[in-house]
């Protein structure tokens, strides 16, 4: 019951039944507390859910994994290391092993706090501790968290080191190291990694990973930027060879990048393939009304500006 309570975001009602129960001379018991902890963390009221998680072992409840899991969780939301720190050791001084839950808990949070080397330090650990990281949760956040840092070398060998260790990535870390080499390509002006990327693709299907429209309209927005019009072209053209339908920001890009370079001809095919999957918004509107004008293509900008009166 304290549990359904806790899960339908009535925390203080929980609470209430936990005094009620003391009160009737029971002793609640280590999952009904775990219950709770868990839901003032999930609240945002991490300081009631240190005080309960005190209380509890002052009153002879030991704790176990899934109490230090759900306090060290709330905690890392709020960026609290130290108090993360504190509870580890206190767990580990209780031998009680932290888990793989905890420990990529504790890494993705890091991660998302730039604090990578402390998040890499960890990582480390549990393998020294055998325990198997989780793919989507730890390597993704590990390597998500060095490209956000520009460590675009680091991803890249931990990716390879992930692969070694038989752990094969999923489509969301293929698409974070994508993603990276695309905005190094364009930002850094490394033309050289939109190869790299694309290349990655290939092994992504090679791997038996199939991508999905986040893979691909990542890829063609970074072909986009590098002003590699005709590369971004192909790459939808697979896209929509594979049954995937892009998205409106993903045609307007292109349509917008044609425009630029006064491939209007081309920039006109592509609305009309736009048309057969998806309705344009406004902004891919004005960015047609925008690049017909431009080009001098009066008649065409103004037939356009009725339909949209429509």
């Amino acid at each position: 019951m304290v549990d359904g309570l806790c899960k339908t975001g009535n925390v203080h009602l929980a609470i209430k039944l936990l005094k009620d129960i003391e009160k009737g001379n029971c002793k609640p018991t280590i999952r009904m507390y775990n219950a709770i902890i868990d839901g003032l963390c999930k609240d945002k009221q991490i300081a009631k859910a240190q005080n309960l998680f005190k209380e509890m072992i002052c009153k002879g409840v030991v704790p176990n994994a899934i109490s230090y899991s759900s306090i060290i969780r709330g905690l890392c939301s709020f960026g609290m290391w130290k108090e993360v720190e504190s509870y580890v050791n206190e767990m580990v001084n209780r031998e009680i092993s932290p888990n793989f839950v905890t420990l990529s808990t504790i890494i993705d949070a890091l991660c998302k706090d730039w604090r990578t080397e402390k998040a890499q330090t960890l990582f480390e650990l549990m393998f020294t501790r055998g325990v198997q990281p989780d793919v989507l949760v730890t390597y993704s956040s590990l390597i998500d968290g060095l490209c956000n840092l520009g460590q675009w070398e680091e991803a890249t060998k931990l990716f390879s080191e992930m692969i070694g260790r038989g752990i094969s990535p999923n489509v969301h870390t293929f698409s974070i190291l994508i993603d990276a080499m695309c905005k190094e390509a364009w930002s850094q002006r490394h033309i050289s990694r939109m190869d790299e990327a694309t290349k990655l693709l290939h092994s992504m299907m090679v791997m038996g990973c199939e991508p999905n429209v986040i893979s691909y309209t990542i890829l063609i927005n970074g072909y986009f930027k590098a002003k590699k019009l005709d590369e971004a072209m192909q790459l939808l053209e697979d896209m929509c060879s594979k049954g995937l339908t892009p998205h409106t920001i993903t045609y307007t890009s292109l349509i917008l990048g044609l425009y630029k370079v006064r491939r209007v001809a081309t920039a006109q095919d592509l609305k009309k393939m736009q048309d057969c999957g998806q309705s344009p918004d406004a902004w891919t509107y004005k960015i047609l009304l925008d690049g017909l004008f431009t080009n001098g293509c009066y008649a065409e900008a103004m037939r356009l500006f009725e339909k949209m009166g429509k």
